[in-house]
């Protein structure tokens, strides 16, 4: 019997496969991409999801990719890294040519931004809003490395991914980013120093330390160990390449030149920009030849401020960009950038609308980054106003004056605001003329002819751009002029201060006539009544001018509200025309010589849509019209202009409302002394007062809100007046046909007018019939509350009963003291 320790193991099985994660298919057929390590392809999970599969089958390889595969464990979740999915090892037998292979699987991008940053329309730099989402999402990304002490050592726009996103929660575009590519990434052990001297990265875009190195003599001679003798961190390596990439993807260019056969250049740039704080670029200048070594000598101007006149970025994000690339170039912090990009995704953004600036700007409220300090813009600069220019801003809904110096957003309720400049004179901003000529011939090189091509394709699609911005500009100057002369409007024919006021200065100056009459003898009494006499007519005549000026701005407004609904422009439709231009963007030589004749066709077509953009915005279509952008500025400082006058008109009605106050307190407490007093009842005053008012009587039948009770009074009041033989003819009352002949009421107006006469001692204020019919008009509408409280207090506090039928009556006429004298001592009494 044999020992179980003799018995021979069983052979392996090769190949050998470890699996972990989730399984996947690789496509070897559809190759994704390729880099210095290894290759990417297409592949699918066994629940169906497209997947990107990296493999690698050298010992290198796997060596790189097996750290790879740890770094992407550790940062699962992280929203703005790629994510790890499964992975296969497979080992091969002994004696075999590959020995060992190694893939990864991890999510599927749409595109990259290396890719993005080939298309024609990036020519010169991303849109503002992809740049932003770009800008947060790599804080978030190097936020995670750092939390978790990894150093990514190779960031550039190859290893930046783009996946679909949206528009939500602070971000401004449909792309989200994440960074890739962890082979030359390295974790850092928490109890070691954060230092590291490996010579790792891509050339032009290496911190100073490690591009010293690559002009080291050893390097030509293969000597070199791949050290650098000045250790780096993290957040040097990192933020500089960093630094690098977002210089390039905001104006097409890196900061600093490179040539391949001349590592000298990048590295005296970069060496020049340490020792100028306030750089965050180098452009090199040709100074001479070296005599002795035949080489181009240069010297290298500095760039302080992000260059964004190609893609036209907002004052507010070039200062914020260009503080960033101070700070990554020179103090590099990644708590910095994580502060400014989260400033960045979570203030308030508005969008203001200038017309003679021609432009929409987005801008966000940077005020609260601290670091950035003086150098934040003012909102007017932002728009391009020269200092010390104010601004009113209109919305849908408000409006409000910005001083010139203000940087925050905060006060601002709305998101969309039109602006218009406080200023005599405005400078309109010049628009270039377009050069659509492009020279494409057989004797280019490849490369100058893929320039041009590229041009030529940019400054289409810009123009088609350019086009969609001046058509979105003046639907909203549109919209928004509209709906502010509708507000107006809205707001004059509900001004209640008017109504209200109107209605204290009425009682003031009715009040005073019965009171002088039931205590006439009272010296006291009589100064009171005078004085707010004097008062109630100052108020009631400056009201009724503001009232006249009030229905003056109202009828403007009508018309400028139907005036700025045309300011919509007509537009070319050009559909698919985008796509079109980009699919000829050609590198090829031979295609591009022989699609460059419909490739013209196609940017003349986007030419023709802006010109006739442009005719409509700067000339008259009958050199009688204004233009567009005339009517425009014009509509806007109108608008202006009312709301000015408007506030002016507010202004004087508190006053007004200031001088009526006193009087009007004093003329109630003598009311209740008078009734107190000399003994005369309520019903008396009230019967006294509504005869003083034949107008109230007139317009009666536009009272449709009122309640039974006011109906029941006026009813039994009409009654009343019929049972003594008057009617109602104009401001007067006179007796009806059956009892009086036409010469008697000729008679009776001789009396009337005399009668008027003899009460000259009893000033009053005239107020004409269709002021008082405007005002009612108006005050009609806003009486059913207040009578409904009336209604609820009859049995109550009698006083504030009588304060309301007082308030909301119009000014008596002299003409019907007469008759009052004789109507108090014979008419019946009249029940509420």
């Amino acid at each position: 019997m044999t020992s179980s320790s003799s018995i021979p193991s069983p052979p392996k099985t090769y190949p050998i496969i470890r699996l972990d994660g989730e399984k996947y298919t690789l496509f070897n057929d559809k190759s994704i991409g390729k880099g210095a390590y290894s290759e990417v392809y297409e592949g699918r999970t066994e629940s169906g999801r497209l997947v990107a599969v990296k493999t690698a089958c050298k010992k290198i390889e796997i060596q790189a990719i097996r750290g790879e595969i740890e770094i992407l464990r550790q940062l699962k979740g992280a929203q703005n890294i790629v994510q790890y999915i499964g992975s296969t090892q497979t080992i091969m037998a002994p004696g075999s040519v590959t020995q060992e292979t190694i893939s990864f699987a991890m999510e599927f991008a749409r595109s990259s931004l290396e890719a993005e940053m080939r298309r024609p329309e990036n020519h010169k730099g991303l849109a503002a809003n992809v740049f932003v989402d770009l800008v947060v999402d790599c804080a978030m990304a190097l936020s995670a490395l750092h939390e978790h002490n990894i150093a990514h050592r190779d960031i550039k726009h190859m290893n930046i991914l783009l996946f679909p996103g949206t528009p939500t929660r602070g971000r401004r575009s449909n792309h989200l980013f994440k960074l890739c590519d962890m082979g030359c990434s390295k974790a850092l052990l928490e109890n070691t120093s954060h230092e590291m001297r490996t010579l790792v990265g891509t050339p032009n875009l290496l911190h100073p330390f490690l591009a010293k190195e690559m002009v080291d003599p050893r390097m030509d001679r293969n000597q070199h160990d791949w050290k650098t003798k000045s250790a780096y961190t993290p957040e040097q390596c990192d933020l500089w390449s960093l630094g690098c990439t977002l210089y390039f993807c905001a104006t097409g260019k890196f900061p600093f030149e490179h040539e391949r056969n001349n590592k000298k250049l990048y590295h005296d740039a970069v060496v020049a920009l340490t020792q100028n704080e306030r750089a965050i670029a180098m452009t090199p200048v040709i100074k001479g030849r070296d005599a002795g070594r035949r080489e181009i000598l240069y010297e290298f101007e500095p760039v302080t401020e992000l260059p964004s006149k190609f893609t036209r970025y907002p004052k507010w994000l070039v200062c914020t960009v260009t503080c960033l690339l101070r700070n990554f170039f020179h103090k590099p912090s990644i708590d910095y950038y994580s502060k400014v990009a989260n400033a960045m995704r979570s203030s308030k953004q508005k969008t203001f609308v200038s017309v003679d600036q021609m432009c929409i700007v987005e801008h966000t409220d940077m005020s609260k980054v601290l670091e950035l300090g003086d150098s934040l813009p003012s909102i007017s600069s932002c728009l391009g106003y020269p200092d010390g220019t104010d601004l009113l801003l209109l919305s849908n809904t408000s409006s409000k004056f910005v001083d010139s110096k203000q940087r925050s957003v905060d006060s601002l309720p709305d998101d969309v605001y039109l602006v218009v400049p406080k200023r005599n004179e405005v400078d309109l901003r010049k628009i270039l003329a377009r050069n659509i000529e492009y020279h494409e011939f057989d004797d280019m090189t490849d490369r100058k002819l893929a320039e041009v091509r590229a041009k030529k394709c940019y400054d289409g699609l810009s123009m088609l751009k350019e086009t969609d911005e001046y058509r979105d500009l003046f639907d909203r100057v549109s919209t928004i002029l509209s709906t502010q002369f509708t507000l107006l409007v809205e707001e004059l024919s509900q001004f209640e201060r008017v109504q209200t006021t109107s209605r204290f200065a009425v009682y003031v100056d009715m009040a005073s006539v019965p009171i002088m009459l039931f205590d006439g003898a009272n010296q006291d009494t009589k100064t009171i009544s005078e004085h707010c006499i004097q008062q109630a007519r100052q108020a009631r005549e400056e009201l009724e001018r503001h009232a006249k000026v009030a229905m003056n701005i109202e009828s403007m407004a009508k018309q400028l509200a139907k005036d700025s609904r045309n300011l919509q422009l007509d537009d070319i439709d050009l559909p698919g025309m985008r796509e079109e231009i980009e699919s000829y963007f050609f590198y090829d030589k031979r295609t591009i010589l022989s699609t460059r004749v419909y490739s013209q066709q196609l940017v003349e077509q986007c030419y023709k849509r802006r010109n006739h953009i442009m005719e409509q915005i700067f000339k008259s279509p009958d050199k009688i019209q204004k233009c567009k952008l005339k009517q425009a500025m014009d509509l806007a400082a109108s608008l202006s202009q009312l709301r000015f006058d408007y506030q002016r008109l507010q202004n004087t009605i508190s006053e007004c409302v200031d001088l009526l106050e006193k009087p009007f307190q004093e003329m109630k407490e003598v009311v209740n002394r008078c009734l107190q007093e000399q003994g005369y009842s309520r019903d008396s005053m009230q019967k006294s007062m509504h005869f003083l008012a034949p107008e109230f009587r007139e317009n009666q039948a536009r009272m449709k809100k009122t309640t039974r009770s006011c109906k029941k009074l006026i009813n039994e009041l009409n009654q009343e007046i019929e049972q003594l033989g008057f009617i109602r003819m104009g401001d007067t009352l006179v007796k009806t046909e059956q009892r009086m002949g036409k010469d008697e009421e000729k008679e009776e107006e001789k009396t009337l007018k005399k009668s008027e006469e003899t009460q000259e001692q009893i000033p009053t204020l005239k107020l004409s019939p269709e002021a008082c019919t405007s005002e009612l008009d108006t005050t009609v509408q806003k009486t059913d509350e207040r009578l409904g409280k009336m209604k609820r207090r009859e049995n109550g506090n009698e006083e504030d009963c009588c304060v309301y039928h007082l308030n909301h009556l119009p000014h008596p006429s002299n003409q019907h003291l007469h008759l009052l004298l004789l109507y108090l001592k014979t008419g019946p009494t009249i029940s509420k």
